[in-house]
């Protein structure tokens, strides 16, 4: 019995079928979550330093979003942002931006580095996650926040545009687990 989906799988589950909706995916990379989609939508991806064969694709916009949104980007029905803005130096920015793009709907996943298997790996690594390691390199793709789950409420409900109603879902994803494990976990 599997209890876990990729992010995209429940996005698009939660969703249902959509009738006429435009979507703009933030961070898209290669458009799964288009493949989960059912029903009738106009599909948008945003992502950076895509591919050779997604940037001729007319359903992508190739864009840094350290530069803010693309300013004529207009404004779409969903707005899908999974596991991206913990990527941003302007994440507050974004975040505020995110709501003058959006008619309806907001969609946000952000990592909850509290999450034991995080806790685990620093404590017999040395090491969060590769998103998180001080390189000899530049890196373009790493995580420039450590969130937790206090911390994202925090950061919702205080950067929250008013007018909108904020529905939480608490996901684990990643592995197929066992009833116990999954009993365990939710605990």
């Amino acid at each position: 019995m599997q209890f876990s989906l990729d992010r995209n799988q429940f996005v698009a589950k939660k969703l249902g079928i959509l009738n006429g909706d435009t979507i703009l995916d933030i961070g898209c990379r290669d458009m799964v979550l288009k493949r989960y989609l059912k029903g009738n939508f106009k599909y948008k991806g945003l992502d950076f330093q895509v591919t050779q064969q997604l940037e001729e694709n007319n359903d992508l916009i190739n864009h840094n979003l350290e530069n803010g949104l693309p300013k004529d980007l207009g404004k779409y029905d969903i707005i899908n942002a999974l596991d991206v803005l913990e990527h941003l130096e302007n994440i507050h920015d974004i975040f505020q931006d995110l709501f003058v793009h959006s008619n309806n709907q907001i969609i946000i996943a952000l990592p909850n580095i509290g999450y034991y298997r995080f806790r685990l790996s620093f404590l017999f690594n040395g090491i969060l996650s590769k998103k998180y390691t001080f390189n000899k390199n530049k890196t373009d793709d790493r995580h420039r926040w450590i969130p937790n789950y206090y911390t994202i409420q925090e950061f919702v409900n205080h950067n929250i545009n008013k007018k909108w109603i904020v529905k939480k879902k608490i996901l684990f994803l990643r592995e197929k687990e066992t009833l116990y494990f999954f009993i365990l976990k939710k605990f």
